[in-house]
């Protein structure tokens, strides 16, 4: 039996005005899984990950990332964490090696530091590009170069949000094969908002709507639920009944 590297359990974020944006929604994510989470617009998925990640604090419920409760040490869970935001957090005018050298020095880390660039920009296939200013890069290259730096710690669970948006098909081809390497080594929790992105590359995955888990399983499994021929099929689904 796999071990839960990601534990959510009753979580709730209610924001001003008693929004409900989360709805004690409970999960486990298993040691080298894909874990997906998704639903239509405002179905609470990002505001999910983002208290993941400790960006936003859980109105109530408990996170548990590596056996590490959030609320007892969210320092220590941000050290085992990488995460790629759906808009690219670089520099511009900074080099592909120094932005990586940027993230790097932000982690209390022992490994060889000029090794350990070199390292993981030649895991993302930019290590010839290394000296190029990152405004200057594709939006497939500034893509992996994110990766590079929420990687370059060896976090044991990376969170990527809609890390394929806006890519071209030969881009986002090379984000799924990148995603696919990095599941030998780590835990990927991920949103996305493309259906084949999803029955491609999760393993397991969650579908919110109105803040609360509607569909839960692997792919397959949920797609015959909903006797759909695809999780495209099955958001229209999601979306005509709770837009009723």
């Amino acid at each position: 039996m796999n071990q839960a590297i990601v534990e959510a359990k009753n979580l709730i974020k209610v924001f001003s005005a008693g929004n409900v944006a989360v709805n004690s929604i409970s999960f486990d994510v298993d040691k080298n899984q894909v874990f997906g989470i998704l639903g239509p617009n405002g179905s609470g998925k990002t505001t999910t990950l983002r208290m993941l990640t400790t960006i936003l604090d859980p109105t109530n419920g408990e996170i548990r990332i590596e056996g590490v409760d959030y609320n007892a040490d969210p320092q220590k869970i941000r050290l085992d964490i990488g995460y790629v935001p759906q808009k690219d957090a670089l520099y511009g005018n900074l080099t592909c090696h120094e932005n990586v050298d940027l993230f790097f020095s932000a982690y209390p880390y022992s490994e060889n530091r000029k090794n350990r660039i070199r390292e993981v920009l030649e895991q993302v296939d930019l290590l010839e590009v290394k000296n190029r200013l990152a405004k200057n890069l594709s939006g497939g290259m500034a893509k992996r170069l994110s990766i590079a730096c929420a990687i370059v710690h060896k976090p044991k669970v990376i969170f990527f949000d809609e890390i394929t948006m806006g890519l071209d098909p030969v881009a986002r081809n090379n984000i799924w094969s990148l995603i696919r390497k990095l599941k030998e080594h780590a835990t990927i929790v991920m949103t996305t908002h493309y259906m084949d992105e999803a029955e491609e590359l999760c393993d397991e995955l969650i579908i919110m709507a109105e803040g609360a888990i509607i569909a839960e399983g692997n792919p397959k499994e949920i797609i015959n639920k909903y006797q759909a021929k695809g999780l495209h099929e099955v958001i229209s689904q999601i979306s005509k009944e709770h837009n009723a």
